[in-house]
Order: C-alpha cells, then sequence, then structure tokens
C-alpha cells in the first residue's frame, strides 16, 4: 500500500483536479446513463413508457403541448433545487449569492417561470458550476423519463 506521503506531488492545482475528477465523474454517469438508455430502447418494443406526472400531463394541455412533452424550465428547476438542496443551502442563500430575487428564483426551481441565460449564470456560478456544466445535468435529465429523472435527481448520481 502507498502510504500518501510517498505519492509524487500532483502537477495539477487543486482548482484542475477538482475539474479532472468532475469530469470524470460526468463520464461515468454518461456511460451509466448510455446504458440504462439502451435497456430500456431494447424494452421499448415489449412494454410501454412510464407515463408522465400528472401536473406535467396537465400543463401540457394547458399550453397545448402532447402528453409526452418535457418543459425545459420544469427539468431546469428540479436540477437546480437538488443541486441547491445537495450542498444544504437555502433559496435565501442562493438569492444573496446570485443576486436574484428569492420570489423569483423559488419560482425558476418550480419551473413556473423560464430564467435568462444571465440568471441560469449566475445560478450555476453560486452552485460552483459552469453554465456548459448545469446545461449538461439538465440535457441529461431530459433524457430520463419523469420516474427515472426524479430516481437520479434524488440519488444525486448527476452529480458523481
Amino acid at each position: 500500500m502507498v502510504k500518501p506521503s510517498d505519492q509524487e506531488p500532483s502537477p495539477l492545482t487543486p482548482s484542475q483536479a477538482t475539474a479532472v475528477r468532475l469530469y470524470r465523474k460526468q463520464l461515468d454517469l454518461a456511460q451509466q446513463l448510455r446504458k440504462q438508455y439502451e435497456e430500456r430502447k431494447s424494452l421499448a418494443g415489449r412494454e410501454p413508457m412510464r407515463p408522465m406526472q400528472k401536473r406535467l400531463m396537465r400543463a401540457a394541455s394547458e399550453n397545448g403541448l402532447t402528453e409526452n412533452s418535457i418543459l425545459f424550465r420544469e427539468v431546469l428547476g428540479e436540477v437546480i433545487r437538488s443541486l441547491r438542496t445537495e450542498r444544504k443551502e437555502t433559496l435565501h442563500d442562493m438569492a444573496e449569492k446570485t443576486g436574484v430575487s428569492l420570489g423569483y428564483l423559488s419560482e425558476v426551481e418550480r419551473g413556473k417561470k423560464e430564467a435568462s441565460s444571465e440568471v441560469m449564470e449566475s445560478i450555476s456560478t453560486a452552485l460552483g458550476l459552469r453554465l456548459s456544466d448545469t446545461l449538461r445535468l439538465v440535457a441529461t435529465a431530459l433524457d430520463l423519463n419523469e420516474t427515472d429523472r426524479r430516481e437520479v435527481l434524488k440519488s444525486g448520481m448527476l452529480r458523481k
């Protein structure tokens, strides 16, 4: 067994090491999600997909969308809330860091309001992510059906 003192010092700065670690976690997640996707794809001919949650179907019908429509703003809100609660931060903490009002931030998390690119950037920064990382997490969540997305967000697997 190699002791920590016997290891060579890392040529990476702590920030770079964190970025590499996050990239590896995203790569692992992408491989897991691809495997899940292939499994679901192979089962698609044999069993129906799970239905969307009632509130999404109701919102979709009110907006003239089909039953299978998923609203970006709702998934974005789910991802933001999941990341924030994982860090044990309150909406108030997030509002102070982002400069976004508490009420507006709450509506973004609940999927009631569309967030501008500037707001998404400030939220991502407050969460310690780049905007592109946040959008990748949202895209990954959009690839999952409703039940799988909730399970993944609850487990924190998107962030591992």
